[in-house]
């Protein structure tokens, strides 16, 4: 608040003086409406008042005015100009007063930068299954939380959407995801906008009920007990009925031992009614007096559902406080004035957060060295209030600390002790030449939107400072906001009495939007001296926005498959996204909300305080008192630039001139980079009169996402739509937010209860294989008052075999609250989706329940629901791959002819194939970077796999010009995790081995390979140099006297440990890593490899070497060998067909199979040819070979873009990227014609702006004969991928594979504990194996038993294991023609008889053509 002082000329010999004070934003945002402010206090003749802006284009006057009063005050809004440069500018404030006698000029710096926008991105759920679709909404916004319509300027794609142009401001889109997509965390990713969101893709069966811990809320260490309460409940608010276990265990710090355990207790019992387990704990079972246990306990919670046996698992942990009482000040100011009474409040809490009413608070106020204590006492609210004199303090800093007790207790060994969280404050005298003051009172509590608020000001006026007696003042205010200064306004005070000097008064404020979340209130008074005084005041405010929005149903609770009103309220004219998904979604992946604090977050800046480091008016120098508080640092802290002749700021002498670099204001730009980022309701029922029957419905409709609609609000400002309630039992959670031109706006989340009071809900599995036979269990709820008769029946259906439990009562009395479960025998015959249907009636019957009349309800007395279950083929998936790279000559169509036949022992009806049609031969690669090769992920080489391929597809689309800036977060993203997690597999020594330190030492190959993706990946990401540094000093520590390397640590491809070639291969691929790396071929280190690779180079038979060593030779610019090697390899060269590639076995003739069969060493030296051929000068005959190379390649790559498995993927993609680089053509026009000799026709469009844009089609002909043309042009890459299941082949060349199996009781049917023995041997051409993965497909309802998992990882060459629900994985380092022989123990989970057998697949992690399979079965060897 402004105070302004009438300025009285009187006959005097002081003349008054001109004051002035103006204010500006220091942070103008474009574009933005924006206010400047004069004040002009004691004139005494005619001036000319302007403030203008002046930018590098030009200037613009803000305020211009002609003044006779005395006093003036003015505030003028103006439209921000844009920067110059795009994005930011500092501009210059100019003031200029002039008159007769005076002449005033002063001129401040702003910044004027270009407003961002925020990004959200929505989707309707956080988790899906493969096939379902993926539902998003993107919306971008301004800072006034306008949503734009603004299309992506740069056509990048967004997802694979191109051009999307938002219908007000909400983009709705959706994709379906593949039958068998990868499965892990996907992302969305706009490009612009840089928001992101992620969803996962899983198999997984929704949850029927969650388990949470109502108390205890906390625990206090002197209570003797506390309460636990831990109840499960189902989506649809009911209790759940079952055996519950619950596990306490206060921690120790270090492991435990058996002498040192934890200190635990577990507590078994059944749930009550309300679905809860209650009970007081002795909390002295958990206390010690040791520092070795953690603060706290941990709770782990086992429900299991009656009669279902449905198990869900929950944990909690209880923070034990020591913490007796908090205090806090309230209403206290940073700042005290010199000679006034300073005020505050100390607010009172115990170990519970209850208020304590009178309780003594000892002040302790320490000042200039000394100390004094003042004891006050809390009232009714818990706060006591103090004053202080000050007139003792001088102008000394002064600390003020509130404190439960005088000292702090001592502690005594063998106690729980307890603290004390004292309150602290600090305070500075406040600078001003005058004698008076004025005090704004603080209000802590965060202020509601639209609510009138009455601002307290307290003032003390000295008349010393009045000079010539004023009778009134005017009280001059300035409100900021996130937009600026938003309010400015006057108060004026009679002060004609002596008695009037000091008082208070009040500023009526009502906060929207605009002033949120931290609006800040400053108030000053300018006296005829030029002396001023001021205070300013934050406010905490709710986030809010101006369109008001709400969203409901016309019901709590409605019955399945029922109509029910949704209810929206928003501004006119707006557009509303809705979105009600089932709550058991939300309970298997707790989502991030979409709420107010997360809009608000989209832009940080709207918290900033203080002026932008451009426009700093820091003095980088020391002086005394530099951080006391005046009028300037008021305004600053507000960000408004105040240019004044009045005494605002405290003078400063600069004494010793300090370095500028690391201010506060300069690095805090780079710090705020870095900050970015219901009720339920209980149903009562009374007994319904009796009304004519109703035909009741079939419940089959059981969305996951019910409502995701875009709503248009007609000009009243509401609509009202009739919805149909899905047929689940189950809490919808249901919110939305709207658009419009008065901005956004977010309603709160909204729960509408679908529920019948009795209905029936059945367990079912994922999936089950065809054939096997599963336990369906049924479970019937009662939730009426009354007894009924129930009749539960399973439809029969051609495509499951059904067996009724002939123990089993399927008519039976169910009672009030209670619940019977039912089963069934089901054995799936129909693969695929198959409709398990379920009916429940209440019979109306003359037998009693008990001693009454069974009840018949008059709604709801049949429930029939139908749910799908997934049936898997038996046997062996069989993945094959045929790819085409389709280039029209001339004009002239291109044609490929596919046959996708079956074998005759297919399983039936397991067949499915796609055909994917996209414009680059390295688009398939960049869908996949994820998931390049079908193989296990947990090993160091494993994780390079993955980032080096990302590596070359960027920089292949770097120099082509098609990388976005979305494909780019994307890619570094996948580089960023890959590189932290290689990391992990570094040793000390800067070495890296598959498995890190497990391994004894790091491994030369692994080493070199890691360096030289390392260095390759720098230009992408940050990496520290020392990585590279410290891996290549390591391997020059192991560099031979011949110059070749040593071979250290363990080495698991045997291919490239030399074999008859020595130690040659090793030392090739090094030299060309550190080639890669950049190092010079005339450094020492490669000089002397490459004598080593020269003197070894007449011996050398093995064509994968020579492919090596032409690829290292050529990165030398060492001419005679390359030309030497590429003469003999092209003798070697197996030509057919247009296509060329090398074979280690060359004697083997060349496959006429459709699909690829690739051999992986084949692959890879092929892709050294093609990196030799390409890493020099290339004529046309290159070209012309290198396309005949190409063609070959690309057949063998799988499904996913990479190809059989590690080595040969990395150097293969490595190739294709250098040659689609060196190919690349911006002329792409291509049509693709996919026809079946049936019905078959889908027609594909290629252009440059989508040829990286994958196109995939369902082949609906299986077996069936297929054509490719493609016409047009350009190069298309045309893939087709056949999938389906076949018995496990019996024969293998390579590994002896044996599998026994043990029962507990052999002669029993049910089967609940099995034991694997699998005896594995290489039998193979060489004398050990690679690394070996022997992957066990686990039976139907089985896992594997814990104990089993820890026997096999102390086996000494089982360097990894890796489980998933339905395999587990085991890396063995190697193998030779000794048997070995692991035991798996697998235990029952879920009931499932006639178990398919399932198979133990063993194949060489480098050549995975190398493999055996068999199968086991449930049964006694």
């Amino acid at each position: 608040m402004t105070i302004i002082l009438s300025c009285l000329l009187h006959i005097t010999s002081t003349l008054t003086k001109l004051h002035y004070l103006a204010v500006i934003p220091a942070d103008l945002h474009y574009p933005s409406v924006q206010v400047a402010c004069l004040h002009i206090t004691c004139n005494e003749e005619k001036i000319y008042a302007m403030l203008s802006i002046e930018q590098s284009e030009g200037y613009d006057v803000l305020v211009h005015n002609e003044i006779q009063q005395k006093r003036s005050f003015m505030c003028s809004k103006f439209q921000v100009s844009p920067p110059a440069g795009g994005t930011e500018e500092v501009a210059t404030i100019k003031l200029f007063i002039t008159g007769r006698r005076i002449s005033i000029s002063e001129e401040k710096k702003v910044l004027i930068h270009r407003l961002g926008t925020g990004t959200f991105i929505q989707t309707d759920k956080p988790i899906y299954k493969p096939g379902q679709t993926v539902k998003f909404r993107i919306v971008t916004m301004n800072e006034d939380f306008i949503a734009l319509n603004n299309s992506d300027p740069n056509n990048n794609r967004i997802g694979q959407w191109l051009d999307v142009v938002a219908q007000d401001g909400i983009a709705d889109l959706s994709f379906q995801l593949a039958a068998e997509p990868p499965l892990g965390m996907y992302v969305i990713n706009v490009a612009n906008g840089k928001a992101y969101s992620s969803f996962s893709v899983e198999e997984y069966v929704l949850p029927k009920f969650e388990v949470v811990f109502e108390k205890p809320i906390h625990i206090y260490i002197l209570d003797k007990t506390f309460p636990l309460q831990v109840c499960g409940r189902y989506t649809y608010g009911k209790g759940v009925q079952g055996g519950m276990e619950v596990t306490l265990c206060r921690k120790r710090w270090s492991l435990p031992s058996p002498d040192k355990s934890d200190l635990c207790k577990s507590y078994l019992s059944q749930t009550d009614k309300m679905g809860c387990f209650s009970t007081s704990v002795n909390l002295g079972d958990f206390l010690q007096v040791s520092s070795n246990f953690r603060d706290s306990i941990d709770a782990m919670v086992t429900l299991k559902e009656i009669d279902t046996g449905v198990q869900v698992n929950a944990s909690g942990n209880f923070f034990i406080s020591r913490t007796a009482g908090r205090a806090t000040f309230e209403e206290a100011n940073p700042y005290y004035y010199s000679g006034e009474v300073y005020t505050g409040k100390v607010k009172m809490v115990d170990h519970q957060g209850r208020l304590m009413n009178n309780t003594n608070v000892y002040l302790i106020v320490n000042y200039k060295g000394k100390q004094f204590t003042a004891m006050f006492t809390t009232d009714n609210s818990g706060r006591a209030y103090f004053e202080l004199d000050t007139n003792a303090w001088g102008d000394n800093p002064v600390s003020l600390e509130g404190r439960f007790l005088p000292q702090d207790p001592e502690y005594v060994p063998g106690t729980a002790g307890v603290v004390y969280q004292n309150a602290y404050h600090f305070i500075q005298p406040f600078y001003t030449t005058t004698e008076s003051f004025l005090r704004i009172v603080r209000v802590p509590e965060i202020l509601p939107c639209g609510k009138m608020q009455q601002v307290k000001v307290d003032y003390k006026i000295d008349p010393r400072d009045l000079m010539h007696g004023s009778k009134h003042m005017t009280f001059s205010y300035y409100v900021t906001g996130k937009k600026g200064l938003i309010l400015s306004g006057q108060k004026s005070v009679w002060v004609g009495l002596p008695s009037m000097m000091s008082g208070h008064f009040f500023i009526p404020l009502v906060f929207t939007s605009d002033y949120a979340p931290a609006p800040t209130i400053i108030v000053y008074v300018i006296f005829p001296t030029g002396g001023i005084i001021a205070d300013s005041a934050p406010f905490s405010v709710s986030m809010c926005f101006k369109n008001k929005v709400k969203l409901g149903f016309s019901e709590e609770e409605a019955l399945p498959g029922s109509d029910v009103s949704l209810q929206m309220q928003a501004a006119p004219g707006s557009v509303c996204a809705v979105r009600a998904v089932d709550q058991s979604v939300l309970l298997m992946r707790p989502e991030k909300e979409l709420s107010n604090s997360v809009i608000y977050g989209l832009f940080p800046y709207i918290y900033r305080s203080g002026y932008p480091y451009q426009v700093s008016e820091d003095n980088y120098c020391w002086f005394p008192d530099a951080q006391q508080p005046d009028v300037f640092t008021l305004f600053k802290a507000m960000g408004l630039k105040i240019l004044s002749n009045t005494n605002i700021q405290k003078p400063r002498e600069c004494l010793i001139t300090t370095p500028k670099p690391y201010m506060w204001d300069e690095i805090r730009p780079f710090l705020q980079t870095f900050s970015m980022t219901g009720t339920t309701t209980t149903l009562g029922i009374t007994t319904p009169m009796p009304v004519p029957t109703i035909e009741e419905k079939v419940r089959k409709y059981f969305p996951e996402t019910w409502i995701w609609d875009l709503f248009p609000i007609g000009p009243k400002g509401n609509r009202n739509v009739t919805v149909t309630v899905p047929d689940t039992i189950t809490q919808w959670k249901a919110g939305m937010f709207c658009t419009a031109e008065n901005g956004f706006g977010l309603a709160p989340t909204t729960s509408l209860r679908t529920f019948k009071p009795f209905f029936v809900k059945p367990t079912l599995p994922y999936a089950v294989i065809r054939g096997e036979t599963f336990v369906l269990k049924a479970t019937v709820f009662n939730y009426l008052p009354k007894c009924i008769m129930i009749q539960v029946t399973l439809a029969e259906s051609s495509n499951y075999q059904l067996e009724l439990c002939k123990s089993c009562l399927y008519t039976t009395c169910l009672c009030g609250n209670e619940a019977k479960t039912f089963q069934w025998e089901v054995t799936p015959t129909y693969l695929g989706l198959v409709n398990i249907t379920l009916s429940t009636e209440a019979l109306a019957t003359k037998e009693l329940c008990g001693k009454e009349r069974p009840f018949v309800p008059a709604r709801g007395r049949t429930d029939t629901l139908i749910k799908p279950l997934l049936v898997q083929p038996e046997g062996v998936l069989v993945e094959k791959a045929h790819s085409s790279l389709l280039c029209p000559k001339e004009g002239n169509p291109v044609q490929a002819l596919v046959p996708l036949k079956l074998p005759s022992n297919v399983v039936k009806g397991s067949a499915r194939a796609t055909v994917s049609i996209i414009g680059d031969i390295m688009g398939i690669a960049l869908q996949n970077l994820d998931q390049l090769v079908k193989m296990p992920q947990g090993c160091g080489e494993q994780n390079m796999v993955l980032f080096a391929p990302i590596i070359y597809v960027l920089q292949y689309l770097e120099k082509t010009g098609q990388l976005t800036p979305e494909i780019r977060d994307r890619a570094t993203g996948f580089l960023c995790s890959g590189h932290q997690r290689q990391l992990l597999y570094k040793h000390h020594d800067g070495s890296y081995s598959a498995f890190g330190t497990r391994d004894e030492d790091g491994n030369t190959w692994l080493t070199a390979f890691v360096a030289k993706c390392f260095e390759q990946a720098k230009r992408y990401i940050f990496l520290d140099d020392r990585n590279v540094r410290d891996a290549l000093s390591w391997i020059q520590l192991h560099q031979l006297p011949n110059g070749c390397f040593e071979s250290v640590g363990k080495l698991f491809n045997t291919a490239i440990k030399g074999g008859v070639d020595g130690e040659v291969p090793l030392a090739a691929y090094i030299t060309a890593a550190y080639l890669e790396t950049g190092e010079m071929v005339n450094s020492s280190v490669v000089q002397k490899a490459l004598g080593c690779l020269t003197q070894a180079l007449p011996n050398i038979t093995s064509t994968y070497t020579k492919a090596l060593l032409a690829y290292a030779f050529t990165l030398a610019q060492d001419t005679q060998h390359m030309k030497q090697l590429f003469q003999e390899l092209d003798q070697k060269a197996i030509k057919a067909g247009g296509q060329i590639h090398w074979s280690q076995a060359p004697s083997k003739p060349p496959s006429t199979s459709t699909w690829s069969q690739p051999q992986s060493v084949d692959v890879e030296l092929t892709a050294y040819m093609l990196l030799a051929l390409l890493s020099k000068p290339v004529t046309r005959a290159d070209i012309a070979t290198a396309s005949g190379i190409v063609a070959w390649l690309t057949k063998q790559q799988n499904a996913y873009g990479g190809f059989a498995s590690t080595q040969d993927t990395v150097v293969a993609l490595q190739a294709l990227a250098k040659y689609a680089a060196l190919t690349y053509s911006k002329e792409a026009d291509l049509e693709v014609m996919v026809t079946s000799q049936g019905s078959f026709e889908r027609k594909f469009h290629i252009t440059h702006k989508n040829r990286l844009l994958l196109q995939q089609e369902t082949l609906t002909e299986v077996p069936g004969k297929y054509s490719l043309q493609a016409k047009g042009r350009g190069c298309v890459f045309a893939q087709m991928v056949l999938r389906y299941h076949k018995p496990p082949p019996q024969a293998s060349v390579t590994f002896a594979l044996h599998i026994t199996t043990e029962l507990v009781n052999c002669n029993s049917r049910d089967v609940s504990i099995l034991t694997l023995h699998v005896s594995v041997s290489y039998i193979g051409r060489r004398v050990v194996s690679n690394m070996v993965i022997v992957e066990v497909s686990l039976l139907s309802g089985f896992i594997l038993a814990s104990s089993s998992s820890t026997s096999l990882q102390q086996n000494p060459l089982v360097r990894r294991m890796e489980m998933s629900r339905s395999s587990v994985s085991i890396y063995v380092d190697q193998l030779s023609n000794t048997s070995q022989t692991y035991a798996l123990k697998l235990e029952r989970e879920i009931k499932v008889t006639n178990l398919k057998p399932r198979h133990i697949k063993v194949y060489d992690y480098y050549q995975p053509e190398e493999q055996a399979l068999a199968e086991y079965r449930a049964v006694c060897s």
